[in-house]
């Protein structure tokens, strides 16, 4: 004789919110870096942070949540900028590193975290990325100075 158990059958669209709204989680993608990168000029460039999600229907929503660490400045009131895209539209418009380090010339060990509910209203592969700028215009912006991790999490949100 067969018998089947289970304690609990997850719905093919991940688990549904209280409110049976959808809000369920239905696939996690993780990306993160260590590698140093330095800036000095007030235009933008990858920092090497980037995760691509497929998600399975054209109705789901993405949750970003990313930490940007090790952010260095070699200058009084330096400080950098960052941008979060989709593929390569930008969403977050303005992550900020270090704003205003004033009295050292060399600080390290900040971060920046961020995050955001993005709906790309597609069915197809996405990519996330980070880039960063020197906004202050003089001096080098660093991230993940000395092999700290920077780190990019998506969540594909049931609709």
């Amino acid at each position: 004789m067969s018998e089947l158990r289970t304690n609990r059958i997850v719905p093919r669209d991940g688990l549904v919110s209280a409110t049976g709204k959808g809000g369920g989680i239905i696939q996690v993608v993780e990306s993160s870096t260590t590698t140093q990168v330095s800036h000095t000029a007030n235009s933008y460039i990858d920092i090497g942070l980037s995760a691509t999600i497929t998600p399975t229907r054209s109705d789901s929503k993405i949750l970003i949540q990313g930490n940007i660490g090790g952010i260095e400045t070699s200058a009084d009131n330096n400080y950098g900028q960052g941008i979060l895209l989709r593929d390569s539209t930008v969403i977050i418009s303005a992550i900020d590193y270090g704003i205003g380090f004033t009295g050292d010339s060399a600080r390290a060990g900040a971060s920046s975290s961020f995050f955001i509910l993005d709906a790309p209203a597609t069915a197809s592969a996405v990519t996330y990325k980070v880039q960063f700028k020197n906004a202050a215009g003089s001096g080098t912006v660093t991230t993940q100075t000395n092999s700290s991790r920077s780190a990019i999490l998506l969540m594909e949100i049931s609709g």
